[in-house]
């Protein structure tokens, strides 16, 4: 089996999901050799200085999460081909996108994004 078509079937979770709880999403996409991780969860809060220790938690969570996302697709790659699998972190980047914000309430809804742009050597 051609090796990127490994790592893309080892990295779809479309019907096993990351989160069991429901409280965040962790998803895979492959492009040609280079794979992108999207993590996305809500955060509340009701003003801007509250927020920014919420994306802070929140952006330590999805850096975690796709740690151990790596490793163990590094460990499955590993399990089933006996090769080590490279990939090379190109760095990754994050936003909020507010999605409710009342004007009779301080409370604030939004989306936190936490993409992880990585090629596979």
């Amino acid at each position: 089996m051609n090796k990127l078509e490994l790592v893309t079937r080892l990295v779809d979770n479309t019907y096993n999901p990351v989160s069991k709880s429901g409280t965040y999403s962790l998803k895979g996409t492959m492009h040609g050799n280079r794979l992108v991780l999207k993590f996305q969860t809500i955060v509340n809060f009701a003003s801007e200085q509250s927020l920014r220790p919420q994306v802070q938690t929140a952006r330590e969570h999805a850096q975690q999460l796709i740690k151990d996302f790596i490793s163990n697709l590094k460990k499955n790659y590993k399990d089933k081909t006996d090769e080590s699998l490279k990939i090379e972190d190109k760095g990754g980047d994050d936003n909020i996108e507010v999605i409710q914000a009342t004007s009779n309430s301080p409370r604030k809804v939004a989306y936190y994004r936490y993409n992880q742009d990585l090629v596979i050597i």
